[in-house]
């Protein structure tokens, strides 16, 4: 399943691919997921906490990132028992959802004038995986030149 949003900004290229090629920044705005450790700095996994009609289920993946000079992509890996699980965590498991397993991508394309950014998943609960990461990066949206004003301002951009 593939989906995109399209997002108006006025900031300089340059500025949104360094921004977003931080993961750190993009997966805590504008993804559902948390970055629970890090292999090298293009590679590292994630976990999250979805839900479908019906029910929740973890999600796990292993993420690789790759950065062009026009745009930013992670490639990920979704696999149940990537990460190590507590015993409480196997036990609140064991009332949710089987976890997923597939692979998609995040793309991040800055155009001039706007930022496109497309989320392509093919796997287990295609429509809760990319409807969760849609949903999240439209909520951030309506607040993004705030969110890339305050962190040019921390990094001094």
């Amino acid at each position: 399943m593939t989906d995109k949003v399209i997002i108006p900004s006025q900031v300089e290229k340059d500025v949104v691919l360094k921004l977003f090629s931080d993961h750190k920044f993009f997966f805590t705005n504008f993804t559902p997921f948390v970055i629970v450790s890090e292999e090298s700095d293009n590679v590292f996994y994630i976990r999250g906490e979805l839900y479908s009609l019906f029910s929740a289920f973890d999600v796990e993946a292993r993420v690789r990132k790759f950065v062009s000079g026009n745009s930013v992509s992670y490639v990920l890996l979704f696999q149940p028992g990537l990460l190590p699980s507590s015993l409480t965590r196997l036990i609140d498991n064991m009332y949710k959802g089987v976890p997923p397993k597939g692979t998609g991508k995040i793309s991040i394309y800055a155009l001039e004038g706007k930022i496109e950014i497309s989320v392509d998943y093919d796997g287990d609960k295609d429509k809760a995986i990319v409807s969760s990461i849609i949903k999240k990066i439209k909520k951030t949206a309506k607040n993004f030149d705030e969110i890339i004003r305050i962190e040019r301002i921390k990094r001094h951009i």
